[in-house]
């Protein structure tokens, strides 16, 4: 996977600091790059198998494998938690967003696609809307949407 506009999205709005956390980090680049602005890098996954891989490909970032609604980590270790492209496929979106604000410092940086596609994995489909209403309990609540050309969204 390429280092795309997504990713730059979000490590723009992470800025940088001391630890930044990615949930469901899949084989993302994103913390590798982040690795450049923050001293302690921590990705999080489900799958062994990707865990192992991200560990090989990306050896300066630290993983943990854990159900990302259910992380091992202490509580406000990280001074920005992201979640990309994550929320629409948990089955209870209320709990990843809970442990996003136990484990976070300072910033939540949230992303999910808004009507690219139909994904047969993805159990939800969020508005600006709604995921201001299902944040806004937390803190102030900043949304954009970022255009792809990738995904122009449906017809």
């Amino acid at each position: 996977m390429d280092f795309g506009l997504r990713q730059q999205k979000y490590l723009e709005m992470a800025g940088q600091g001391g630890a930044i956390c990615e949930l469901g980090c899949g084989l993302s680049p994103f913390l590798s790059e982040a690795k450049k602005k923050f001293a302690l890098t921590f990705g999080v996954d489900f799958s062994p198998q990707t865990i192992n891989t991200a560990r090989k490909k990306f050896p300066k970032v630290d993983y943990v494998l854990s159900d990302v609604t259910k992380t091992p980590l202490p509580d406000h270790m990280f001074d920005v938690v992201v979640a990309g492209e994550v929320i629409e496929h948990m089955e209870d979106p209320k709990k990843l967003v809970e442990e996003m604000v136990r484990l976070a410092k300072h910033k939540l940086v949230l992303s999910t696609p808004i009507l690219e596609f139909n994904d047969p994995e993805h159990l939800w489909e969020f508005t600006e809307e709604s995921l201001r209403t299902l944040l806004a309990p937390y803190g102030q609540v900043t949304t954009e949407v970022v255009p792809s050309s990738r995904f122009i969204g449906r017809k």
